[in-house]
This record gives structure tokens, sequence and C-alpha cells, in this order.
């Protein structure tokens, strides 16, 4: 039996394409960029940190500006890459090249090994770089002890940090760094990036394929290969849509496209189908959920936006299919749904029933749909009233409302009723009446609440610095009217009419007052109400809004 040699060793597709010059990166340009122009200018710093999320390119440009500044063929921005150095710096195991993980040397015992170490010269090249990666799970000892080399270290030591989470960093280290924030991928050069390895690698894929792998990837490049590597081998060489839709537990985006087509319809049948079609197939609705999140957010983007080419990481079809969809709802309208949908995570996500609340809040979407907008409705307002308020000539009425009886007297044009309702008990011949009147209105003006309660009673003057008032025994009015609070506030009133101190006597009346029989009452509630369903402004209103009458209350 023979052991297979190393040749037969497989390399996965991560390791396989990871970028060997600053020119193979992809996505991180005002990184390398930078890097190239201080290794031309010979402006090299002594500590650099490099942050950014996972697998967007922060040790393998680390191990690139390794190779560029400890090239056998000189410092450059674009190393050999067959030199000793750059071979044992590209396979890992270079003997001035140390790459450490912060995560599992986090005591403050490594670091001072690591500073006895850094002392002594590089045993060939010409610089001693150290790589610490996950600088940022150091202990603060460890941090401590860093300090003062990191501030002024031997001229052949060179320190690159790499981190996830810079903000747990110490300042004194941050300060003493020249920091580099790496960006997330865009979807599209992650795909054609894929493309080109897919091509090296004789793997049938297509574009919509490597779109679903880019997404997922989440701006990861890494994650991205190895996602491709997963879909090679569930598909076993060419890379079905629909497998790996399913190796990705997404579902079908046809269905997310048909339940916004629903929507758009208001096809609820439809849509309710499309829902209980995705539960059936067994797909996490939670998950569902944040898919048509996102594709709802894509169309708001196409609707908003004239180039939404940095904003939307789509396949050209998929953005044909959303503009399509835009071009077919109201701005007013889309934002409205939108904010319905986005409203309703915390229901679907958490709920023991997820689905029941997807449809609900699917079907809320499409009434809002059906909605008549209030902007709409003001602008039907106002040409109704327009249409309505020249004077009545032929067959019309006046503007007041018909349910409200005329009054028999005539006013005089120089008089000014009050606005207030006079109490049934009250006589405007008695003396001082007009008084009583206008300091009716005054409270109305000053405390409607006071008003209201005085309304339920009789006032009369009593010489020049004296109100009585009376109200039916036992009853809430007088109870209330009766509240030290209450009785200062109408002290207070009276004083601020009149100018003058004025005694209030609050007394309680044993006659009842004037009910009006419970036949005449609905007889006059009747006639009320056939003069409200006759009213041509209400029938106006009725066959604007092509609504119906539910209720009518009238004046008790």
């Amino acid at each position: 039996m023979h052991n297979a040699g190393p040749s037969m060793v497989y390399k996965v597709i991560a390791r396989k394409w990871r970028p060997q010059t600053f020119d193979e990166v992809i996505g991180q340009k005002h990184v390398t960029r930078t890097l190239k122009n201080a290794i031309s200018d010979r402006r090299i710093h002594h500590a650099f940190l490099f942050t950014g999320e996972r697998g967007v390119g922060k040790t393998s440009v680390a191990r690139i500006l390794a190779k560029c500044l400890n090239c056998h063929a000189g410092a450059s921005p674009e190393p050999c890459g067959t030199c000793p150095s750059c071979v044992e710096i590209t396979s890992g195991y270079s003997i001035d090249v140390h790459e450490i993980d912060g995560a599992s040397n986090t005591g403050v015992d490594d670091i001072r090994t690591l500073r006895e170490n850094i002392k002594y010269m590089p045993s060939r090249d010409r610089y001693k770089i150290y790589i610490i990666d996950e600088v940022h799970m150091l202990s603060t000892s460890a941090f401590n002890a860093l300090l003062k080399t990191l501030e002024e270290p031997p001229e052949h030591a060179i320190f690159i940090f790499a981190t996830t989470e810079p903000h747990k960093i110490p300042d004194t280290i941050l300060s003493r760094c020249l920091r580099f924030d790496f960006k997330r991928i865009p979807a599209k050069e992650i795909t054609e990036h894929l493309k080109a390895i897919a091509a090296k690698e004789h793997v049938s894929i297509t574009p919509r394929g490597l779109y679903l792998v880019a997404r997922e990837a989440e701006g990861s490049m890494r994650d991205a290969q190895t996602i491709l590597e997963r879909a090679v081998s569930y598909c076993r060489g060419d890379v079905d849509d629909s497998d790996l839709e399913e190796l990705l537990g997404h579902v079908d985006r046809q269905i997310i496209y048909q339940i916004i087509e629903c929507i758009l319809a208001e096809d609820v049948q439809g849509c309710m189908d499309a829902v209980n079609d995705v539960y059936e197939s067994g797909v996490d609705l939670k998950q569902f959920y944040y898919d048509v999140l996102e594709s709802l957010r894509d169309v708001v983007m196409v609707k908003a936006l004239d180039d939404t080419s940095r904003l939307v990481d789509l396949a050209d079809e998929d953005v044909r299919r959303l503009e399509s969809f835009a071009s077919r709802i109201s701005v007013d309208v889309l934002h409205r749904c939108f904010r319905v949908y986005f409203a309703a995570e915390s229901e679907v996500v958490r709920s023991l029933f997820p689905q029941i609340a997807l449809e609900i809040c699917l079907l809320e979407m499409i009434y809002i749909k059906r909605a008549v907008p209030v902007d709409e409705i003001i602008s039907r307002i106002d040409a109704l009233t327009n249409r309505l308020g020249a004077p009545a000539g032929a067959g019309g009425v006046p503007a007041q409302s018909a349910s409200r009886p005329q009054s028999t007297q005539a006013a005089d044009p120089g008089e000014h009723s009050p606005s207030v309702p006079v109490s049934p008990g009250y006589d405007p011949a008695v003396r001082g009446g007009d008084d009583i009147a206008a300091f009716l209105a005054f409270v109305q003006k000053k405390h409607p609440l006071a008003a209201s309660l005085l309304s339920h009673g009789t006032l009369t003057l009593a010489g020049d610095n004296a109100i009585n008032m009376a109200f039916p025994e036992g009853s809430f009015f007088f109870e209330k009217v009766k509240e030290p609070e209450t009785e200062k506030k109408l002290a207070a009133l009276c004083r601020e009419f009149f100018n003058r101190k004025i005694d209030l006597s609050i007394a309680a009346s044993r006659e009842k007052k004037n009910v009006p029989d419970r036949t005449e009452k609905k007889l006059h509630d009747k006639k009320n109400e056939d003069s409200a369903l006759h009213n041509p402004i209400i029938q106006k209103v009725v066959e604007t809004f092509n609504g119906r009458i539910v209720e009518i209350k009238t004046d008790q």
C-alpha cells in the first residue's frame, strides 16, 4: 500500500486562490494603493492595524506586505514570488515572519517572550515581521507589556495587527498604529471573481448561482469561496440553481416575486397560497420574512433612485423585475406597505405561529394599497366644498347643517349673541340678564369646562356684587360646582370679568328641569334624522366617497 504524496493533497479553493500580490486583492483598492505608494516612497511605518469583517483580506494583505518588504529582489510593491523569502511567507513557515494567533497567546508572558526575541536581528531577511491576528483578544496586561516596544521598536522590527473588533483595542495602542479599515466586498465584485475561479476549476455555474453565493457571503470573499466549494461538493460537478438554493436554505426568489405581484394586483387568494406553499415546503418562515424584506427594500431603492448600482446588488434580470414592480405603485403606497411589513418583524420572528403573523401582515399590506391616500381625500373634500359653497339659488341650501333648528326671531345686525347655551331657567327679562349672558360667554372662552357646568344651572345677579347660582338638587353639576377648587375658579372668573369682588351663592334647587316627553323626544330625533339624510351636502359626501351612513346621532 502506497501513501499519497504531497502532490495528491487537495488544497481548498480559499487557500488555492488566495491573492499573492496587491493587484490580486479584490475590493480593497484604497488599502493596496496606499501600501504600494508607501513602499515605493520608502515610507514604511513600524506598526500597521488592519480592521474589518472576516474574510475580506486582512491576513492576505499582511502576508503580501511582508513579502514586499522582505523580497530578495529588493523592497518593492511587486514581490518576485520566487525567492526563498517569498516562497516561505506564502507557505507560512518563514523564519523571519512570525504569525501569532492573538486568541491563543493572550497572556503577558507571551508578549514578554516576544519583546525578548524582537531585539535580535533577522536571521536572513531585511525585517523581522510579527503578524498578530485577532489582536483584540490580548489581555490588558499583555497590551501594557507591548506598549513600550510598539512605541520604540528596533529598526528591523515591524508589527502588523489584524482584528475584527478594533473598539476593543486600547487607544494607547491604536494611536501608535497606521490604521487601514477593510470594507465589505460588493456582491458584484465577488461574483466576477468567483466566475474566474469557476472557469479555472472547470465548474459550471450560472450567473444567478454566482450571485446567490455572493449574496450569502455578505461581503466576505473567503466565505464566498467556501460556499462555492460546498456547492461543488453537493452537486458533484455542475452547480444547479435549484440545488444551490436548497443547499443554502433559501426559498426560490420567484416565490418572493410572486408574493409582491399578488400584493400589487390585490390578489388575496394568490398571496395566501404562496405563503402556504412556502410553509409546506419546510422553509424557515422567519428567514423567509427577511428575504421578502430585502426584496421590498430593493423595490423602494429602485423607485427612489435613478442609479441603484451601488445600493442594489442584484443580477440584471432581477433589477428589471423590480423596476417593473416599482413602476406600478406610487411612492406613498410603497412606503406605507414597507413600513407595515418592517413593523411586523417582532410579530413574525418571535411568534410561535409565524405563518399566521406573516399572513396577517401581507393582508394588511393589500388592504392598505386599497385605501384612499389622505392627500386625495383632502383634495376631494376641497373640491366638494368649492362646488357646494356657492349661495343657494336653484334648490340649494345654506352651508349650515339642516338638522339645526333655525331661530324664529330675527337678530339685530348690531348685536352679537353669546356662543354658549343659556340654561333653560334663565330669563333674559330678569334684571342683569345681559350681564349674565356676557359673563357666560366670557367663561366659555376662558374655561370651557366651567362654562359647561354653569350651563346646567340658573344664574341671576343679586345686587351689584353678588351672583346666585342654582343647580338641581343631588345632581352631579351641583356637587362639582361645590368643590372648593371649582368654586375658587369661578370666583376668580367673576372677579376678572366684573373687575371687582363678587360673592357667589351656590344653592340646590328643588325644581326639576323641564324634561321633554319621551314620545316628543322621539319625534324630534326622527325629524332631525330625516333632515340629515336629505341634506344635499351629506348626500354629496356619500356619493363622492362611495360610502354609506352607519349611524346618525342627534343632539340630546
